[in-house]
C-alpha cells in the first residue's frame, strides 16, 4: 500500500462579493479565488474583490474558505466579512450554499 502526504501550504478563498456600483446600486457577484496564508477576517477583507469588474465599493462577501494542501483543496468553513445585503445572501444560498451539505 503506497502513501501520499501533502503539505499545508495555506487557504484559499472565494465567495460572492456585495457590490456597489457607480451608479449606485447594489448587486453581487462571485469573487475571483485568491490565495493566502492568514485567514482572519482582517485579512479576508484586504483580499475581498470584483472579479475584475470595477465598482464603486466592495462592501463585503460571503467567503468559503478551504485549507489548500499543495493544491488539493478542503472544505473549512464559511464566514460572513464586513456589509451583505439580504439580495447577496440570496444568491449565495440560491447558487453557492448547496456545495457544503
Amino acid at each position: 500500500m503506497k502513501t501520499i502526504t501533502l503539505r499545508k501550504t495555506g487557504y484559499v478563498v472565494s465567495g460572492i462579493s456585495d457590490l456597489t456600483s457607480w451608479g449606485g446600486g447594489n448587486f453581487s457577484i462571485m469573487m475571483k479565488e485568491v490565495s493566502v496564508k492568514n485567514i482572519s477576517k482582517e485579512n479576508i477583507k484586504k483580499n475581498l474583490n470584483d472579479n475584475g469588474f470595477g465598482v464603486k465599493s466592495i462592501n463585503g462577501a460571503i467567503c468559503d474558505i478551504y485549507e489548500s494542501y499543495e493544491g488539493t483543496l478542503r472544505y473549512l468553513k464559511t464566514i460572513t466579512v464586513g456589509k451583505v445585503s439580504k439580495r447577496t445572501k440570496k444568491h449565495y444560498e440560491e447558487y453557492y450554499g448547496l456545495r457544503h451539505d
